[in-house]
């Protein structure tokens, strides 16, 4: 079971995300479902991608199997919130933007 933890680290960092971006989004249509499967495998990408450096830095055999799986999950995580936040800061500049027009 402890052999399996890393994989269960980095499956559940995905679904974490999967499930708070559709738990955030305003409406449960398939455009939006979609749009939040694609954006949390992006988020997911940018976790491996961070992995990806530490692996490279010490190598593959000196590499510990836990630690790849923190440091996907860390980097998924801060992905969301990047996106997040962003996407607040647009959806902010829009409503500016339509008071201004009234």
């Amino acid at each position: 079971m402890l052999d399996l933890m890393p994989s269960f680290i980095v499956l559940g960092s995905l679904l974490v995300t999967l499930f708070f971006l559709i738990k955030r989004a305003p409406d449960r249509k398939a455009a939006t479902i979609v749009n939040c499967v694609l954006m949390s495998a992006l988020c997911f990408v940018g976790g491996m991608l961070i992995s990806a450096m530490y692996t490279r830095a010490v190598g593959n055999e000196n590499s510990n199997p836990m630690i790849i799986a923190v440091l996907v999950a860390f980097g998924t995580i801060s992905a969301m919130s990047i996106y997040i936040k962003l996407d607040n800061k647009q959806k902010l500049i829009k409503r500016e933007d339509n008071q201004e027009q009234l």
